[in-house]
């Protein structure tokens, strides 16, 4: 695990080092939206969901304005309408794909910890 190491001074003069890990996610106890003091799944879904927003405003402008455009409606360039169409669709389709592969790693990611937090467990035996 990564972290960063800083100097602390106290009153007294004495320096401490105080360790924040580089990425929090990784030290949380369940990668998953499962209770325990894990983020929200707000947090973990936040650019996939920002990447399929973009994706539909683009697609939508980019329908809008090929329809004008062959319409001849509106003084739009020809080419603009399917421009904004195609990168709104690859928008759109990587932000599609991205969640269900953030859903898969996810679930995988408990398989692969090797006893992680078993060490603490205690047995207790009755009487």
């Amino acid at each position: 695990m990564l972290s960063t190491s800083v100097p602390i001074s106290t009153m007294d003069g004495e320096d401490t080092e105080a360790s924040t890990p580089l990425n929090p996610l990784l030290d949380r106890k369940s990668p998953g939206c499962q209770g325990g003091p894990v983020p929200s799944c707000w947090l973990l879904y936040f650019k996939p969901i920002v990447v399929i927003s973009v994706g539909t405003l683009l697609f939508v402008s980019g329908t809008t304005l090929a329809l004008l455009s062959f319409t001849q409606v509106g003084n739009v360039p020809y080419l603009l309408g399917p421009l904004f169409l195609f990168v709104g669709l690859m928008f759109l389709v990587t932000g599609l794909v991205w969640v269900p592969m953030l859903k898969q790693s996810l679930e995988q990611q408990p398989l692969t910890e090797v006893n992680h937090g078993k060490g603490d467990q205690v047995e207790h035996k009755h009487h």
